[in-house]
């Protein structure tokens, strides 16, 4: 059963300049002429687009919805681009490519790659050999951060005890968007900093040393990320990638220089609902 619109947020994606030109660069800078490329979650198809101008010989458009395929297919003709660009209608851990493709293009990412499947589906790529230590991978490499604060979960009189999706968007109320804030009382430290050209283990489990700048409540914690698309080419939060994530936790009071021990865990892949933190004074 269909719980979302299954073609909103892919446009969402196709609007956010700032990602979608991003990514853009990246590819220009990465992809070879005669390349065979893999799009991964195309969605609208434009990164599909990109690589066949930047001289793709084949790009595999990998894309699970029907009708997004459909659309993609269409645009595919559109631009004719057919005799470079294959449309497949498959999840990507089970469709068929081929091995040892030269460019892995992936943006299946929210934020701390909890609610979405990039590190599992590069991981059972790997394992068939589609992708191999000779792959060039956009993005290559992925930063989580965690730091502590303050916010209030109450929304129109009510407590709601859920996450915040603190997109930039969100932030401006002239345009109609109920504005929250979160009061900070450390500064982002990092949970880890995921290499994409390397199996990476999908369970993370650590513990975070955050020092506290100011006294006061502490209520939750805010999840941010880095995504590493190539050399000099770091993207933090966009419209429609790596939105801040803010997570209740158990209340507690901290004092200005003390040493907290966040302990981390989640699924990757597992979406938010794996993720557990807790902290512990020193």
């Amino acid at each position: 059963m269909e719980i979302w619109s299954n073609t909103d947020f892919p446009y969402q994606c196709l609007l956010d300049f700032k990602r979608t030109t991003a990514f853009q660069a990246a590819i220009q800078a990465i992809v070879k002429e005669g390349d065979i490329v893999i799009d991964a979650g195309a969605g609208s198809g434009i990164l599909s687009l990109f690589a066949a101008k930047a001289g793709a010989k084949k790009v595999y458009a990998v894309e699970v919805d029907s009708f997004m395929a459909s659309c993609l297919a269409r645009s595919v003709e559109a631009n004719n681009l057919s005799h470079v660009i294959e449309v497949v209608r498959d999840d990507i851990h089970r469709a068929q490519l081929p091995q040892n493709v030269d460019v892995f293009i992936c943006e299946m990412m929210e934020t701390g790659l909890m609610d979405e499947t990039q590190v599992p589906a590069i991981n059972a790529l790997r394992e068939r050999n589609v992708i191999t230590d000779n792959t060039r991978l956009i993005p290559f490499q992925y930063e989580t951060f965690i730091e502590l604060g303050f916010t209030a979960f109450d929304y129109y009189g009510y407590k709601v005890l859920a996450p915040k999706h603190d997109w930039p968007h969100y932030l401006d109320g002239d345009n109609g968007w109920l504005t929250t804030t979160f009061c900070a009382h450390s500064r982002p430290q990092r949970v880890g900093a995921f290499d994409f050209r390397q199996p990476i283990p999908s369970a993370v489990d650590t513990t975070v040393p955050i020092r506290v700048d100011s006294d006061g409540l502490v209520n939750a914690v805010r999840i941010s990320a880095r995504t590493h698309l190539a050399k000099d080419l770091v993207l933090g939060a966009t419209n429609a990638l790596n939105g801040d994530k803010v997570l209740p936790i158990d209340e507690i009071h901290l004092a200005e220089g003390q040493l907290a021990q966040a302990r981390v865990n989640y699924q990757m892949g597992g979406g938010l609902g794996s993720f557990q933190a807790g902290l512990l004074q020193e």
